[in-house]
């Protein structure tokens, strides 16, 4: 199983336990476990979610966006705050409702939609490549 983590603060091994999973509910686009009752709004998250996905589609194909609705966990009362990538699934790790933190995590899974691995990897190497290539005035002068 391949398991990548985009740390939102520091890293954790845990993994959500099945039985706590409970599926998308009330219009909620995500799933949500929240064992620990933390206090969040469902209303507030929904739209969050809408926005950051609206916000990336039109980011990256402004003439014509995407419809993005990338399926994920969102698990609250967690011990870090963090994105976990449990390929295929993906998870958004908050230890309490933080919005910011939130959008951040949609925003990372709504890009994973409109990026495919193939794309992400080829984007991954021209960068590595094309900062191999350029030289910065500053070495240019210092290599004289």
């Amino acid at each position: 199983m391949e398991r990548r983590r985009r740390n939102l603060e520091s890293p954790s091994n845990e993994q959500t336990p099945p039985a706590l999973i409970s599926h998308a509910q009330d219009g909620q686009p995500f799933e949500v476990v929240n064992p620990k009752h933390k206090k969040w709004s469902a209303d507030e998250a929904t739209r969050i979610y809408t926005s950051a996905c609206e916000l990336v589609a039109r980011t990256v194909r402004p003439e014509k966006p995407p419809r993005l609705r990338p399926r994920f966990r969102l698990v609250l009362g967690a011990d870090n705050d963090e994105f976990v990538n449990l390929s295929p699934d993906m998870e958004v790790h908050l230890k309490s409702w933080n919005a910011v933190k939130f959008a951040e995590a949609v925003a990372l899974v709504a890009s994973r939609e409109v990026l495919k691995p193939d794309d992400l990897q080829r984007i991954v190497q021209q960068s590595v490549s094309l900062a191999n290539a350029t030289i910065s005035v500053n070495q240019l002068k210092q290599n004289r």
